[in-house]
């Protein structure tokens, strides 16, 4: 079995400021395989990188991201509040991420927007890039995901799982899992470690699908996801990840 892929996800989280160009070199710079990012469309129509949909916690702004101009959002320091060294470190752009990544690292965007509109751009700047063999797009907008095959069916789709309801039992929670899949044209489950079962992720292969352990930040978990089979895990934790996955091998 290949090794799974490690996803730092929105970065090096642990060496830089999330979501930022320093971020992302560190993690494509200690060895990560992919980089998770999350893109918004701006007040007039661009891309940018950045977690939340609202400012406040990781640079010096307020408001709604999407109410402000690209220049607005540029102006902001997106790197202090980490540590003073990365004073001026400025919310990149899609294209500035593809460009720092290409050929050396996958891309996980997360669709923070919730129109074709901004789902179209998103595809064009991964096409201008020519990133479509490296590129997966995950939502937690679901209802957008079977319009990126409508678009580009060469694109790789990501669904979210979470933990399930107490009422469910894991036999249905499965099968519900798996026709989501299915219906929505994905190629990749996003599972929560709680979900992340042997057999289970067994059968999800069976049915041709990629199973990712989503945000694995304890070693235990860690752990779990590689003994149950899973072809890719998320983590704020790269150096840890990469450790864990080599004594594995």
């Amino acid at each position: 079995m290949n090794k799974p892929l490690i996803v730092a996800r929105c970065g090096d989280v642990q060496a830089a400021p999330e979501n930022t160009l320093a971020a992302f070199a560190s993690a494509i710079a200690r060895g990560a395989d992919t980089i998770e990012l999350d893109v918004h469309l701006t007040r007039d129509g661009e891309l940018i990188v950045h977690h939340d949909f609202y400012l406040g916690r990781t640079e010096n702004g307020t408001g709604y991201i999407g109410d402000d101009t690209l220049a607005e959002l540029k102006a902001l320091d997106a790197g202090c509040w980490f540590d003073a060294k990365f004073a001026g470190e400025r919310m990149p752009t899609l294209s500035e991420v593809l460009d720092l990544g290409k050929g050396k690292v996958r891309f996980e965007i997360d669709l923070k927007g919730s129109s074709l509109v901004f789902l179209k751009k998103v595809i064009d700047e991964v096409l201008r890039h020519d990133a479509v063999d490296d590129a997966e797009l995950t939502s937690a907008h679901v209802p957008l995901l079977p319009h990126v095959k409508q678009i580009n069916p060469a694109i790789r789709i990501g669904m979210f799982f979470y933990p399930l309801p107490d009422w469910m039992q894991p036999a249905l929670g499965q099968q519900h899992i798996l026709d989501w899949l299915t219906l929505c044209h994905a190629n990749v489950a996003h599972l929560n470690v709680t979900l992340l079962d042997e057999r289970f992720v067994e059968r999800l292969h069976r049915h041709g699908f990629s199973v990712h352990g989503s945000n694995l930040n304890t070693e235990s978990d860690m752990k779990s996801g590689l003994a149950a089979g899973i072809d890719q895990f998320s983590t704020d934790h790269l150096q840890m990840a990469l450790t864990i996955r080599e004594r594995s091998q």
